[in-house]
């Protein structure tokens, strides 16, 4: 089967339009090799299959098919994946002048039943059928206990049941009074009870692996705890609220809406009304447009996260030195 004629016309205005403005970042994409089989008189198709199985057979190369860590392979998925682990970890910083309040926050399938050991309502006395049973985002004032039935702190418990929750499972946060040793006491009574010390940054991989971030806006979690500028706050937030994400996607359906127009024509093309040549290269020219932007942005993102080393050279007593201090706007450096 032939290419149709508006396929051929659309190819060699892609290669008309093929500038340094247009195509900086994919000037070597469309070789000659991949035109003579486009503009081939005669087409053979290739049963999937056998041409997956012939690279299999050439290489040994796992090829996963979708997502294996999510249930239906798809990262909105509103089915959180199966823990049997409840984590817990303090969150917030350790290891400098003592604040007020201090978070110990558990996520996982046990987190109500692990906190219902150690915490009891102050307006209820102790009783051991006691059974804690949380409203999702209403606060309760009480007190924690360790193993001993000692108090050890008084706390305000906020519970967020899933999948109204940052990883959509049930998250219970304790906010404690902000020293180290409360903080760490309230967190040794929950892994006595059942709970397992989180790992590095598992809270957002659980939101991930749930379908509650993705990966663009889980790296941008990372970028906006460490951002040392205002400006790299605000392009992590951004990232986060779905800036990068939302961009990708409306070029994904933009590419799946022009791929299922090509693919229709190419098979009922007779049935069809004519094609818009000039339409179709626009819309490409203008993806290629915006991931050329995005491409750009890249170095501009480095820079914000890792800021830039400038040495401000000159003779003696020229104004270095209030030159640094208008900068930084405060004095940084003082006149000897």
């Amino acid at each position: 089967m032939a290419v149709p004629l508006a396929f051929r016309n659309i190819i060699f205005q892609l290669q008309r339009c093929k500038n340094a403005s247009i195509f900086p970042k994919f000037s070597n994409q469309i070789h000659r090799r991949n035109l003579s089989l486009i503009f081939s008189t005669s087409y053979k198709p290739t049963n999937p299959r056998t041409l997956v199985s012939s690279k299999l057979a050439k290489e040994d190369t796992l090829v996963l098919r979708k997502d294996e860590r999510l249930g239906n392979g798809e990262a909105s998925s509103l089915e959180p994946v199966s823990s049997s682990t409840t984590i817990a970890a303090i969150v917030t910083s350790l290891g400098g002048p003592p604040g007020a309040v201090g978070i110990v926050r558990l996520s996982g399938p046990s987190a109500v039943s692990i906190v219902g050991r150690v915490f009891r309502p102050k307006s209820r006395k102790r009783r051991k059928d006691f059974s804690w049973s949380p409203n999702s985002h209403v606060v309760e004032y009480g007190v924690v206990f360790d193993s001993n039935c000692n108090v050890i702190d008084e706390v305000l418990v906020v519970p967020m049941l899933g999948p109204k929750s940052y990883t959509r499972e049930d998250v219970i946060e304790l906010q404690c009074h902000g020293s180290e040793v409360c903080l760490r006491r309230v967190l040794r009574a929950c892994l006595d009870a059942g709970a397992r010390l989180a790992e590095p940054g598992e809270f957002t991989l659980r939101a991930f692996l749930n379908g509650r971030l993705d990966l663009a806006q889980a790296e941008n979690v990372g970028k906006l705890i460490t951002a040392n500028s205002t400006a790299a706050a605000d392009s992590a937030l951004a990232g986060i609220q779905g800036g990068f994400s939302g961009m990708v996607k409306l070029l994904r359906a933009q590419c799946i809406e022009l791929l299922t127009e090509i693919e229709a024509r190419l098979d009922f093309d007779d049935e069809m009304p004519p094609l818009d040549s000039v339409l179709v290269v626009n819309k490409i020219c203008t993806m290629l447009r915006e991931v050329d932007n995005a491409l750009e942005t890249a170095n501009y993102d480095k820079l914000l996260q890792s800021g830039v080393q400038v040495a401000i050279v000159g003779r003696p007593n020229v104004g270095k030195s209030s030159l640094l201090n208008a900068w930084s706007k405060r004095n940084r450096v003082r006149e000897q």
